[in-house]
């Protein structure tokens, strides 16, 4: 809209935009800022997911799933001797996961590496629903790739009201793990700081690994993927 140089004219809009500014805050207050992250972070994942579909997986690959905490990664330097498939998505629950698992089991896959639940956290997902989509995640990938070896991580500890969450959610993916003779690697001890929060130096926001962080992390899983 053009701003008129007379006042009252400019008076009125200006008036205007404090209102459309106070009912977004109220819309904020009534839908709950986690709904309006996603809404905005919405058009971002699709861009993500289509460059991700022009480069499908293919035999013999070994396919990265998760978050922006796997996003962040530089997989292919980390992993040189593997043809890494980068398949992280910032913001994705373990639904979201589900949801665009087939394009990512394309090839099949030799190997599947899954980190994923943390945001369940900040979404309010209950427990039960995420081991739940955990198992669906599991159960499709052995459906889909049975040769496929697949390495499934624990959530990382974070560094903020949600910590606590962790830990509970932590044994029960341990345990399908176990229900399903799949690998399940928990970092937990390697990436605890204090107060069993994620450790300060691994990290610059409490909750996503930093350059240190995701080199710590990388080395371990080779020593994983290697033995």
């Amino acid at each position: 809209m053009r701003l008129r140089t007379r006042s009252g004219r400019r008076t009125r809009w200006l008036l205007g935009a404090v209102v459309v500014t106070s009912g977004w805050a109220a819309f904020d207050t009534l839908l709950g800022t986690r709904r309006i992250t996603r809404a905005i972070a919405a058009p971002g994942r699709e861009r993500t997911r289509s460059i991700q579909q022009a480069f499908p997986v293919e035999a013999g690959d070994t396919v990265m799933l998760g978050d922006s905490i796997t996003a962040d990664g530089d997989w292919r330097a980390a992993l040189p001797d593997r043809q890494v498939r980068n398949r992280g998505i910032s913001g994705d629950t373990t639904a979201d996961l589900l949801e665009r698992l087939d394009e990512s089991l394309s090839g099949p896959p030799d190997v599947a590496v899954i980190l994923i639940g943390t945001n369940d956290l900040e979404f309010g997902v209950a427990h039960a629903q995420t081991v739940r989509n955990t198992c669906m995640i599991l159960d499709r990938i052995s459906a889909t790739a049975p040769g496929a070896r697949v390495v499934l991580h624990a959530v990382l500890p974070r560094s903020d009201r949600y910590n606590t969450l962790v830990a509970p959610l932590n044994t029960a993916l341990a345990r399908v793990c176990g229900e399903r003779d799949i690998e399940f690697l928990d970092l937990t001890v390697q990436f605890s700081g204090p107060d069993n929060r994620l450790e300060p130096s691994l990290t610059d926001d409490g909750l996503h690994p930093n350059g240190a962080g995701h080199q710590r992390w990388a080395e371990l899983l080779r020593d994983v993927l290697e033995s």
